[in-house]
């Protein structure tokens, strides 16, 4: 899941953010503590005029408390899409927060940062009133919170991949949450930054509800197949253990994370400032996250749900719908990894303002992906580059 970029951004309204007296109007979280990741958002009244919005983004693996942006003045279509940019790609719903429980979720993180020694995103005249008021929560409020912010667990295959993600992630705090009794939790402690790519599950033929795991991971460029024994109970894991390892070649990894690619493209019958101008209909309307590339821009359209996370296959990449790529040379590719995710994005578009816009010049089945590498080089066409004969 990559990490959002923003700067900051201030309307210019009356008062300095550190001077002013704030009055708390509202606050949510995601529900994705469990992937590792939470946004946080607050409005806030501040005094002499204007709201006060602020966006959060912690990494509860590694970063933590790691970015703040702020916007002065009236709900507007900038705050939309980075509120867009930073809660899209998550899968996520908005949990409601008080003014008690947000300002301890964030000073929660704020210590985490100062334990590790890690540094507190630099703007910290936004954000810093945040902790001069830090209640307590009760261990039942605590409790409460924390199942909130993780959201449902309904299968034992959510249960066990959660489970290895958070140890993966040596986020004890996330594979706690998810463990009963004494279930070691530090089992892959020399890992580092490691991503948790791929996992498949079978069950044991030992014991009920007790599972084999064969996991992809990727560390540093280097790939490994792991084997665990998870038995879980009660949708808690109360036994785990380490089996065995297996080095993957980059090559095997690519094979073993490879998929199918539907590819539509389009020719836009529309100028390049028309389409500058109708770029918000993919990041608001179609609920994508924009990346520039040398050749073009890239909106990547994410499930809305982390309902992958419960398959007995897991893929880190399934949270994807698809993707849509204006490139420079105005040419419009979808591309998504299902036969029901190109005919739903196929589907956004012809229900669109653009469709009147929009001409088909092309539709692939692909066994092997080339749309990354297509992005990444310099040919001005997609039917082309598939087809290098015509």
């Amino acid at each position: 899941m990559s990490r959002p970029e923003f700067t900051l951004i201030q309307g210019g309204l009356h008062s300095s953010i550190p001077d002013a007296r704030k009055r708390f109007l509202s606050a949510y979280v995601t529900n994705t503590r469990l992937m590792g990741v939470l946004a946080l958002y607050a409005h806030w009244a501040v005094e002499g005029g204007g709201d006060l919005h602020q966006f959060f983004y912690i990494d509860c693996e590694e970063a933590g408390l790691e970015t703040c942006t702020v916007f002065r003045g009236e709900w507007n279509v900038e705050m939309e899409m980075a509120e867009q940019a930073l809660v899209g790609g998550l899968g996520a719903d908005k949990i409601p927060l008080t003014a008690k429980t947000f300002r301890w979720l964030m000073n929660h993180w704020r210590d985490f940062n100062i334990a590790k020694d890690l540094p507190l995103p630099a703007n910290r005249d936004d954000y810093a009133f945040i902790f001069r008021k830090v209640p307590d929560l009760s261990p039942e409020e605590q409790s409460d919170l924390m199942e909130r912010i993780c959201g449902e667990i309904t299968s034992d295959y959510q249960v066990v991949n959660y489970f290895l993600m958070r140890c993966l992630g040596r986020d004890e705090e996330g594979a706690a949450y998810l463990a009963e009794g004494s279930v070691p939790l530090d089992i892959f402690s020399n890992y580092s930054k490691a991503t948790f790519c791929k996992n498949i599950i079978d069950p044991s033929h030992r014991r009920p509800h007790e599972y084999l795991s064969e996991s992809l991971v990727e560390m540093n460029g280097v790939y490994e197949t792991i084997i665990t024994r998870t038995r879980v109970k009660n949708l808690k894991v109360v036994e785990f253990e380490y089996c065995n390892k297996a080095s993957v070649t980059a090559t095997e990894a690519a094979l073993m994370l490879r998929k199918t690619e539907f590819a539509t493209v389009y020719e836009f019958l529309m100028g390049d400032e028309d389409i500058d101008e109708n770029l918000g209909e993919f990041v608001l309307n179609m609920n994508t996250v924009m990346t520039s590339h040398p050749n073009g821009r890239l909106f990547m359209a994410f499930k809305p749900t982390n309902a992958h996370v419960a398959e007995r296959v897991f893929m880190l990449s399934n949270d994807v719908k698809g993707v849509y790529f204006i490139s420079d040379y105005g040419q419009l590719i979808v591309v998504a990894y299902s036969r029901d995710d190109i005919l739903s994005l196929e589907r956004e578009l012809a229900s669109s303002p653009l469709r009147q816009f929009l001409v088909i010049t092309g539709k692939y089945e692909l066994l092997d992906p080339v749309f990354f590498e297509f992005i990444n080089s310099d040919y001005p066409d997609f039917n082309s580059f598939v087809n290098p004969m015509d």
